[in-house]
């Protein structure tokens, strides 16, 4: 009895030890709630008002991207200009020589374009926290931009015809004025063009023979692709989430990557020098950087930059693909030439 009665003090004891102890567990953890809460309301409320963007991204992807940061920051209300990367890098060049900058984010195609915006002072750096999850080559040494999304310039047709399997085969006499690449005031384009002007496999005579094969060029990527699609011309130099795109909403349009591979583009995001709304821009760029964000690009059909990320069937993975590769200090170096020799070819669009 005695032993029995020990044991029963034990075991209220015991109960009475583990519900004090549940109790500062409670209490703890409703501590460290109310924390997080604080904080959370304290980041919600730095991240408000007016956020303006500057981009070249398609609108589908601008839109999707606006509202769901809006959703994610209600006290926000972004507004979103949407250009060609060339475009782009002229309002902000004017707006600078006017001293009205108006932008807070810029989001372009191309490294070269955010390192021609850097030259001109018109970006500020910043270390994002979501940076460290981003390979060193798709990013800023410096810190000024970083790579949101990979696009991949690739070999779009039109499926009446048999699948190219070459770069090269847009010399071809079969496809004689039936080409199309798009304008080098397409940041995309900008790279592809200077890529291959700068690669001794091709060369400005490449180039040069697809002028003489009846190569055309149109304003942008998808000015391109549509006429793909009509039959108005059968192949071309096209991005590959434009064509995945087509494609999936029945258009008679595929892709191939070439045989000497696709040309990359990492494109970059960054905070503008200047900015009115920095909290906001730098908590924008780092959504776009995020798991969160980077989920988001790959539900539309592009790249994400950081690995771990789950993409749809079809869209390109950077650890399998095949890749030209780009000399992004030729490209920089010579971007003005690249721009001029180009337009010389093809004219002005």
């Amino acid at each position: 009895m005695i032993q029995k009665k020990y044991w029963n003090i034990l075991a209220v004891a015991g109960a009475a030890i583990v519900m004090a102890g549940c109790g500062a567990s409670g209490q703890a953890e409703s501590a460290a709630s109310a924390g997080n809460q604080t904080e959370a309301t304290e980041t919600s409320a730095s991240v408000s008002g007016a956020l303006t963007v500057y981009t070249s991204v398609p609108q589908e992807m601008a839109d999707t991207f606006q509202k769901a940061f809006e959703e994610k920051y209600p006290d926000v209300e972004m507004n979103v200009y949407r250009a060609t990367s060339g475009e782009v890098m002229t309002k902000m060049k004017t707006e600078k020589e006017a001293g009205q900058m108006s932008s807070d984010v810029v989001w372009v195609a191309d490294f070269s374009s955010a390192d021609s915006l850097k030259d001109l002072e018109l970006l500020a750096p910043y270390d994002s926290p979501e940076g460290k999850e981003i390979a060193d080559s798709l990013k800023d040494p410096e810190g000024y931009y970083y790579g949101s999304r990979v696009i991949n310039m690739v070999l779009a047709y039109n499926t009446a015809i048999e699948a190219p399997a070459s770069w090269k085969d847009l010399l071809d006499e079969s496809l004689n004025g039936k080409v199309g690449i798009p304008s080098v005031s397409s940041g995309s384009a900008f790279q592809f063009v200077g890529t291959l002007a700068a690669d001794p496999a091709f060369g400005w005579d490449y180039f040069e023979q697809l002028k003489a094969n009846g190569g055309m060029q149109f304003k942008a990527n998808n000015d391109v692709l549509q006429r793909i699609a009509t039959g108005e011309i059968q192949a071309g130099a096209v991005l590959d989430y434009m064509v995945a795109d087509m494609k999936n909403q029945g258009s008679p349009v595929d892709y191939v990557i070439p045989e000497e591979g696709a040309v990359a583009v990492a494109s970059p995001i960054a905070l503008v020098n200047g900015s009115s709304h920095e909290e906001t821009a730098k908590a924008f760029i780092d959504y776009v950087l995020s798991e969160e964000g980077q989920e988001l690009l790959a539900s539309l059909n592009t790249t994400p930059v950081r690995s771990g990320i789950e993409t749809p069937e079809g869209v390109l993975s950077l650890d399998t693909l095949k890749l030209i590769e780009s000399d992004s200090a030729y490209i920089s170096e010579h971007s003005a030439e690249i721009k001029e020799q180009f337009n010389q070819l093809f004219g002005e669009s």
